[in-house]
């Protein structure tokens, strides 16, 4: 009876400060979603944008908040642009399908799909190995 009393003991006397040390290392984050909350919304409040090639090494922050105001100025400008040349290309596109006859038309959309068919396939064959090579990372 003495032998399963000290046994109980020590098993306490082991267990005890291992879970305490498990306990005291658990990171308590009461308030600290505020202070990432507003470390994030510093973050957005700063200009963004997209350095040209090789600027990034180069370029002070002062000029890149200059470089960044320069392509809002102009961001308008080219998204107008581009939905302009957009429009110009399917007028483009539907005047050469014009020129084809029902049976060219028909291959040319078959074609297509198949197309779209083999893009989305490989895609998820992709998808599948990087997903098996996660798993086996695990």
């Amino acid at each position: 009876m003495n032998d399963s009393l000290l046994r109980k003991v020590l098993i306490c006397a082991v267990t005890v400060p291992v879970l305490g040390m498990l306990v005291a290392n658990i990171p308590i984050s009461v308030g600290q979603d505020k202070a990432k909350k507003a470390e994030k919304s510093e973050k957005t409040t700063k200009p963004k944008g997209t350095l040209p090639a090789y600027f990034a090494d180069v370029v002070s922050e002062e000029q890149r908040g200059k470089i960044y105001a320069i392509q809002a100025k102009y961001a308008d400008q080219i998204k107008e642009l581009n939905e302009q040349l957009e429009a110009v290309r399917k007028k483009q596109s539907d005047e050469i399908d014009a020129v084809l006859t029902a049976e060219q038309k028909a291959k040319i959309d078959a074609a297509r799909e198949e197309a779209a068919a083999k893009k989305k396939k490989k895609a998820d064959d992709k998808k599948k190995a990087e997903t098996k090579t996660e798993t086996k990372a695990k």
